[in-house]
Formats: C-alpha cells, structure tokens, sequence
C-alpha cells in the first residue's frame, strides 16, 4: 500500500488530461526504428547530392544563359535554402498543436504528407525548367518550394524520435538516423556516377522517387502510434463509435476532404498568427527548457566549426598544391569522410544506451578529435595525410551528429505541450522546439563562413603577378582552421554548463 512508482512507471495528469509517459512505450525492433526514420535517408540523398552536383552544374548553365556569374547564383540558391529552413519551428508548433479530424490523420503525418507534395511539386518544376532551358526563375521558384517541403518533412520526422521511441532506445534511433543521413547521400553519389552516368537531368527524377518511396514507408510504419498519440491528446479511444453518445461519428467528422485538411493545417493558424506566436515558435524559453538551449548553443558552435569544409577547395588549391581537377578531390575526401561516419554513428549510438543514455563523454571525444584534426591540417603537405585527417573528421562527425542528436531529444520537456493543454497559451511543443535545434544548424553554418571567409582574405591575401592564379597563404588557412578549433571546443565546453544529465 502506498507503493511509489518511478517517473518512468506513471503518467501525469494535466488540467484533467492523462498524458503517456514516453518512457512506457515498447521497446521497438531496430528495423522498425530505421523505417519509421526512412525519410532521413531522403534527406541526405537531396541536401548532399544538390549542393555538390546538381546546383553548381545548373549554375554553369545559368551563368551561359543569362551572364549572372556561377558564384552568384550559387550563392543565390544557398540563401533561399537557408531562409526557408525557418519554416521548421512554425510547422513544428501547428503540427504540436494540431487537432486532426476525429484523430484520425494523427499529428506529424499530414504535414510530412504535405512536406512531401511540396517538395515533388517543387522538383517536377525544377526538373522541367531544367529541361525546357532558359527558365531560371521559375526553376527558382520551384526550388524554393522544394526546400519549404524537405524541410517540412525533416522537422516532422525528428519529431517523431521523441513522440515514438523508447528513451531507452534513444541513441540507437539516432545512430540510425545518421546512418541514413550518410548512406542516402553515398546512394544519391553513387546513382549519379553509375546507374545515372552523370546525367544531372535524371537527378530530379532519383530525388522525386526516394522522397515518394521514403514518405510511404516512414508513414505506413509510424501512422498508427501518430493516430493512438492524438486520441490521447483529444482524450478520444481508438473506436468508430462517438464517445458521447455510443453513435457512429457524425457525416461532418466522416467526410473531409484535401481543402478542409488544408485549412486547418495552415489556414487556420496562419488566421490566428500574431507576432507573440511568431516570436515563441522562434526562440526558446531558458528559464523552462535550459538544457535544452544549452544543447543548441552546443550545435551552433559544432557548425560554426565545421562550416571551415566550404573553404577546402582552396585549401586544396593553395597549401596542398592540387592542381589538376581540385573539385572531384574534394568530392572524393567527402565521400571518403561520410563513410567514415556511416562506421562510427550507429555503434555509437548503441554504446550509449548501453552506458544508460550518456551522451556528453562521447560528445567530448568527438569534439577533441574534430578540433585535433582540423588543427593539424596546417600542417599538412600532402593529398594523403589531408585524406587521412578527412577520414578522422568524418568519423568524429558521425560521433557528434549522433550524440548532438540524442542530447536534443534527452533534454526536451517529458511530454509535448499543446496549446489545449497550456493555462495561458504559451507552452511549447517537441516539434517546435527541435525546429528552432534545426535552425541553430544553419544559423552556426552561416556566421562559421561570414567570419572565418574576411579573415582568410585579409590575413592571407598575397600580391599576385600577372599570369598566376590568386592564390591565400598558408597563415591565412592557419587563422581559419586555429578558428574552426576554437568552435569545437566552445562545443564540447557548452554542455558543461547542463544541468540535468
């Protein structure tokens, strides 16, 4: 009599709402995990492959057809990318917020539904403004489209790491993630140097496909435990018969069509959007979710860092003195460093859960061996110590993006928040929340860049003589890469300050 339950044993109860503790849910079978994560696979494939291959290909011809230099549309596509990754804290907190139909669509399905109608529409124009030639803005415009989707997309299936797996499963889930972040982009280069023969028209069609194979399959095995968490929200039991009077459901929650759903997933809150809200889906709250900013203070740094890779082809160019196609050299040591990472993320993964979910020690190495790595490319004179510095980046890489991954979804509040469920309105959700994780990505993607590019121009800018090529000097690479260093040790430091782990 009187026995106490642990946390993980009991759930909470909210204004008179029961709610499920995730740490209740049945331990899942690792293939089941990577299905319901199938979309990340997608997302590698895409996001690698485009701005490697595709984007830099289909600059050339923009630069041929309309004068505008290759740099400048390229740098054009990268910040409509950059801008539409903001999309993903609103999204998430209409999907944290959203009340389905009877709950029968569930909470994060519809939008990963309409993510992937917005990312398929977006590439089919792409696609055939390639094709036709001379249509550049309206390839543009449906690259926009393509991104708003993939990043819908992606922000919903994080989502689904907190909502659905088992906390004791954590790092197996995001060793799995990672895995298939890494493997879909060596399929997506793989199919463009095989199977596709460098045809970067037949690219849109290979994306098109792994985005419509990877919807299915992420919703065929994630709908149903989508459907059970909305009924809990809407205190519904999974029956056709209405609760409140033991009758079949009314013809209004029977029937709704594309338009109805679409207008209360969007248009409604879209309506009732007001600058308070604006500003809560793109900021979190320190004094309640602390570790949890603190984790993406973490990942700013960690992409501040690793944002140094964009000036490899110069590094290349200038202190190693690879001078004969530099560009499939560096396409070479990514690949080479993902597969890298593909060894070290899923074992991982597993290892922490094993040591009862630590996630920071690993964090800790990874982050020593990225700033030691990076440090030691000064020094480097030769294309095969360069490779063997990549291939220690990349598998540090695939350690930090698992663990940085795990942290995210270990440091979240114990259950999402809706609007329903909150006293004043201001609660905040898990999709939410790891939108505005996802956005301090490329927010530390950006500023890495923005400083380390002036710094590189004004330490290492040499004088140039007629007949050679402009080349930085070593001093200059020096400051960057003493730089990046700095960023992944502030990365590992940062987590010291979390208070619950």
């Amino acid at each position: 009599i009187g026995e106490k339950k642990s946390m993980s044993e009991r759930s909470s109860t909210h204004n008179g709402r029961v709610r499920i503790s995730k740490r209740k849910k049945a331990l899942l079978p690792p293939w089941e995990i990577a299905f319901i994560l199938s979309t990340a696979f997608a997302y590698g494939c895409i996001l690698t492959t485009l701005f490697i291959i595709t984007l830099p290909v289909e600059c050339n011809r923009i630069q041929d057809d309309t004068g505008v230099a290759k740099s400048v549309a390229l740098g054009g596509f990268v910040a409509i990318a950059g801008v539409t990754q903001l999309v993903s804290p609103l999204a998430g907190r209409w999907s944290d917020r959203f009340e389905p139909p009877a709950g029968r669509l569930g909470l994060r399905m519809p939008y990963m539904v309409l993510g992937a109608i917005f990312t398929v529409t977006g590439l089919l124009v792409q696609g055939a403004a390639s094709d036709i030639g001379g249509m550049w803005w309206q390839y543009a415009l449906g690259f926009f489209f393509h991104m708003i989707g993939i990043n819908v997309i992606y922000s919903m299936m994080i989502a689904l790491i907190p909502d659905q797996i088992p906390l004791k499963q954590t790092g197996m889930a995001n060793g799995t993630l990672a895995l298939l972040l890494v493997t879909g982009s060596l399929f997506g280069f793989g199919m463009f140097h095989t199977v596709l023969m460098e045809g970067v028209q037949d690219m849109y069609g290979l994306y098109t496909c792994v985005v419509i194979l990877t919807t299915i399959l992420t919703c065929w095995f994630a709908h149903e435990r989508d459907v059970a968490q909305a009924m809990h929200r809407q205190q519904q039991l999974p029956s056709t018969i209405d609760s409140t009077n033991g009758s079949e459901p009314s013809s209004t929650e029977q029937t709704f069509g594309p338009l109805y759903l679409i207008q209360t997933m969007v248009w409604q809150p879209l309506r009732k959007l007001e600058w308070q809200t604006l500003k809560e889906s793109y900021t979190i709250d320190v004094n309640k979710y602390h570790d949890f900013f603190i984790v993406t203070t973490s990942r700013t740094f960690y992409y501040m860092g690793i944002s140094v890779q964009t000036f490899f082809l110069y590094y290349l160019h200038d202190v190693i003195h690879v001078h004969d196609d530099p560009e499939t050299k560096v396409a070479t040591l990514a690949i080479l460093g993902q597969a890298a990472g593909a060894l070290t993320c899923y074992p991982i993964g597993l290892a922490s859960d094993a040591l009862g979910g630590r996630r920071k020690p690993f964090v800790y190495l990874a982050c020593v061996l990225l700033g030691g790595a990076t440090f030691s490319l000064i020094f480097c004179t030769t294309l095969s110590q360069m490779t063997i510095l990549c291939l220690v980046l990349g598998g540090a890489n695939g350690m930090y993006l698992t663990m940085d991954t795990s942290l995210a979804v270990d440091t979240l509040p114990e259950e999402p928040e809706n609007g329903s469920d909150s006293d004043d309105g201001s609660s905040t959700g898990h999709a939410q929340l790891l939108g505005v994780w996802g956005v301090a990505g490329f927010l530390g993607s950006a500023l890495g860049p923005l400083i380390g590019g002036p710094l590189l121009y004004l330490v290492g800018q040499q004088d140039v003589h007629d007949g050679e090529e402009d080349e930085y000097s070593l001093a200059g690479y020096a400051v960057l890469l003493s730089l990046s260093t700095f960023y992944f040790l502030c990365s590992a430091l940062v987590l010291r300050m979390i208070r619950h782990s």
